[in-house]
């Protein structure tokens, strides 16, 4: 049963979110890539389950706690795309492992070492991607050679496979310097590091790599064989400037609470609505500014302020802290509400 809607409420477009996901299937039609898409977008396993078939071969994790979720709502093929070092996470990921397809990533070869051992007493064989550092310094092998090395130690250990290589270059937008130089460098140095182990006599079956914003580089790139993104299901006002066939799909509902002349007041707050990006933006209005606090979103504008007790929607402008911050969302076709998930990985960040 589908709750009335009392806000502030995160709503989804299920029109929109659907052609999202079928607009990316067409981009990947006939070039043998697949898309794993990132679930910390949403952490919602109803809106996981929307996007996987055709060229989706499994979702993307950023912790063990989103896998859990994930395939404890049916979905059998996760990557964690995250350095897991403590063993009682490790042995979690061991025992998910038993229930569906498993993948891992690694920069060092202890973790390695001590997941192979969990594994084998688990009699369980977990896939292990190296992760390279393309382009944040932030985690992944900082050279070849250091990935010569790991590929070594996963060859030889029981219970854990090399699955392949992850590198991840960050949120490259329009506005980054050297935008197209960066992310050349980063797929280059995937490519350079791939010859580099199928020369050494390993089978590198998986490159993964990219997000929504070099969704296009990545998708050309020969190296590539399986696409990261997940934002492009729902979407952020700042990536519709780039050259993507993706909107926005995702609102937070809200409703006018304060009314006053050239601005009005919604119960949209900072614990509803993820800032890290900028305020929201509030949608059919043209609003001057927009101030947010705990609770309120006092929004400034020439015309007349819409009437007390009237919803607005907002469109956030960071999507994951967004999600993050509610249990449920409900879905929409057109003006019909037709769904209610609980958002179930939220807070999964364990």
């Amino acid at each position: 049963m589908i709750p009335p809607l009392s806000t502030p409420a995160l709503v989804v477009d299920l029109d929109v979110f659907d052609a999202n996901v079928a607009a990316l299937s067409d981009l990947l039609r006939g070039t043998g890539k697949t898309v794993r898409p990132h679930v910390k977008t949403h952490r919602t396993p109803e809106l996981a389950k929307r996007q996987l078939g055709d060229s989706a071969v499994g979702v993307t994790c950023a912790t063990v706690g989103e896998a859990e979720v994930m395939v404890a709502a049916g979905i059998h093929d996760v990557l964690i795309a995250n350095e897991v070092v403590d063993e009682a996470k490790l042995e979690r990921v061991v025992e998910l492992s038993g229930q569906a397809q498993v993948g891992i990533v690694a920069d060092d070869p202890g973790p390695v070492e001590a997941l192979s051992r969990a594994a084998a007493r688990a009699s369980v064989t977990v896939g292990v991607l190296i992760d390279v550092d393309v382009l944040l310094h932030r985690c992944g092998v900082a050279s070849i050679p250091e990935a010569l090395a790991l590929a070594r130690v996963i060859d030889a250990a029981p219970g854990v496979r090399l699955a392949g290589l992850m590198g991840y270059e960050g949120r490259v937008r329009l506005s980054t310097d050297r935008r197209d130089e960066r992310i050349a460098g980063a797929y280059q140095l995937l490519g350079e590091t791939r010859r580099a182990l199928v020369d050494a006599g390993f089978h590198v079956e998986v490159v993964s790599a990219g997000g929504t914003s070099t969704l296009r580089e990545a998708i050309a790139d020969p190296t590539i064989t399986e696409v990261q993104a997940g934002v492009y299901a729902v979407m952020e006002p700042e990536l519709l400037a780039m050259d993507l066939p993706f909107r926005c799909a995702v609102t937070v509902r809200g409703t006018v609470i304060s009314r006053h002349s050239g601005h009005f007041v919604a119960d949209v707050g900072r614990r509803t609505v993820g800032l890290e990006y900028g305020p929201p933006v509030p949608v059919g209005l043209e609003a001057t500014h927009i101030a947010v606090s705990d609770e309120h979103a006092i929004v400034t504008l020439a015309g007349a302020p819409p009437a007390l007790g009237s919803q607005v929607d907002f469109i956030p402008r960071q999507i994951r802290t967004t999600f993050n911050l509610h249990d449920h969302v409900w879905a929409r076709r057109g003006s019909e509400l037709v769904g209610y998930w609980p958002v179930s990985a939220r807070g999964a960040s364990q």
